[in-house]
């Protein structure tokens, strides 16, 4: 077997051939690149590309297994990372049209534990202007093409804009982006892989440019569940130190006895066709399988949205960041976000006061009331990725409809894992979500599997994106 056909393989099962010299790490960077060249143009998914870096990385990793040193799970594997982290030897622009000062490269803790393992970094992925938008676009640099429509352009997702299509691309086997208020999900969901949020605090946000720190998590996206807890099990605080032992914990996950709660009626309200029904589905399966499925109202998440999908919950954060940290910047930034963060200027201290302190309510009551369930399940978008060239003409649904669903778990320190389990009316993917309460990680992960182990993988149900086929 080439090391193509290795790359297409669950992380594991590229691992143990790295072990026993199935392949090489040189080889799995050598078909990462030759993917790269190919198509790397058409799909856009890199900001910053240098094949140079990920031949050297792979040397390295190489090396070291030669030696007989296994520093981890990622040692050798291809990884894209989005452009909000620093790495040593790249730029930062945080998807702004400028380099930002040398501070902003530094590496922080995710990094640095890929690194230690001897990952293989294959370059910095494209994001929305200082991640503020789903929709994945950038007047700067473009937005990364798709592969479900063939025939227009749609949206990536964002702000995590690279990170899925740097999979389908082939130039990488794990993608690490960035979740405020859903920025790796949507992506994942709009490009039919598996996208992982971990609660807040969980991992650290150390050397990722921030945009709201409460809600900021760094976070994987990867092609199945499995190799979601691959990574996490690789990289997490609890686990590193012993990561086989976690993922042996995962080989029984079984949906049989699992209690799954269908989420508040404002999760499935108002989607577009076909998403509602295909998630319905995907749930009966499970039900089916042996899960037991109860409904699982919430007042707090229909609370939190109302006000949430009128654009009161402000950016005020970014605004303060730009102004401290790159005084002049906002001059040059995307006009759209220019006019959005202006329009916060004027809140008064006693608003911002307010609004925090109905916030902590909602989220204090809504912890206190999440249901008896091992996970809440929902349509990860309620909207099919739109049409992004030619520009859509004016809608009324508001920018962050794309988030609407998944800004939940952000507000509430929740964890969600999304996967890929259909197309929609326009033949693109759609994700069901799961949502556990934050430091529930470990078990969400074992609901994922075991949901993936009944329903497939995301190949498994809507196969390959037409621009692959």
């Amino acid at each position: 077997m080439n090391a193509s056909d290795i790359m297409s393989k669950p992380l594991n099962t590229i691992a143990r051939a790295l072990r026993d010299g199935s392949v090489s790490a040189g080889e799995l960077a050598a078909a990462a690149i030759a993917r790269h060249d190919a198509v790397g143009e058409t799909f856009n998914a890199y900001l910053t590309w240098d094949a140079d870096v990920p031949r050297k990385m792979a040397a390295a990793a190489d090396a070291a297994l030669a030696a007989g040193c296994d520093l981890g799970p990622l040692q050798g594997l291809p990884i894209s990372i989005k452009d909000l982290y620093g790495i040593e030897g790249f730029p930062t622009y945080a998807g702004s049209g400028k380099r930002l000062p040398e501070k902003w490269e530094a590496e922080g803790p995710v990094v640095q534990g890929i690194k230690a393992q001897l990952g293989v970094i294959t370059g910095k992925t494209h994001t929305v202007e200082f991640a503020a938008g789903g929709l994945g676009t950038n007047i700067h640099w473009g937005a990364p093409r798709n592969p479900w429509d063939a025939e227009v352009a749609r949206s990536p997702g964002g702000s995590s804009a690279g990170a899925g299509v740097s999979l389908w691309e082939g130039s990488a086997v794990a993608a690490f982006g960035s979740d405020t208020m859903g920025s790796v999900r949507i992506p994942a969901t709009a490009t039919g892989v598996v996208g992982l949020k971990i609660g807040a605090h969980r991992w650290s946000n150390a050397g990722i440019v921030p945009l709201r720190a409460s809600q900021d998590t760094p976070g994987p996206l990867t092609r199945t569940a499995a190799d979601a807890a691959y990574v996490f099990a690789a990289l997490d605080p609890a686990h590193r130190g012993d990561p086989a032992a976690f993922l042996e914990s995962l080989d029984d996950a079984d949906i049989s006895g699992l209690t799954i709660g269908i989420a508040d009626a404002s999760f499935w309200e108002g989607c577009d066709p076909g998403i509602t029904e295909t998630v319905q589905g995907a749930v009966a399966e499970l039900e089916k399988a042996g899960a037991r499925v109860i409904d699982a109202p919430s007042p707090e998440t229909a609370e939190l949205l109302e006000v949430v999908m009128r654009g009161e919950m402000l950016n005020v954060e970014l605004l303060v960041f730009l102004e401290e940290e790159l005084p002049g910047w906002l001059d040059q930034v995307d006009p759209s976000l220019q006019a959005r963060l202006e329009s916060s200027r004027g809140t008064s201290a006693i608003e911002l006061i307010s609004r925090q302190r109905w916030l902590d309510d909602v989220v204090a009551r809504a912890q206190a009331a999440f249901p008896a369930v091992d996970a809440l399940v929902a349509p990860t978008l309620c909207v099919t990725p739109p049409v992004v060239d030619p520009p859509p003409p004016p809608s009324n649904q508001p920018p962050i409809v794309l988030a609407r669903n998944t800004c939940v778990a952000n507000f509430f320190v929740q964890c969600a894992i999304s996967l890929p389990v259909g197309l929609d009316a326009e033949n693109m993917p759609v994700g069901l979500q799961f949502t556990a309460p934050g430091g529930a990680e470990d078990h969400l992960l074992g609901v994922a599997m075991a949901a993936e182990r009944v329903l497939g993988t995301g190949i498994d149900r809507i196969g390959m994106p037409p621009m692959l086929g």
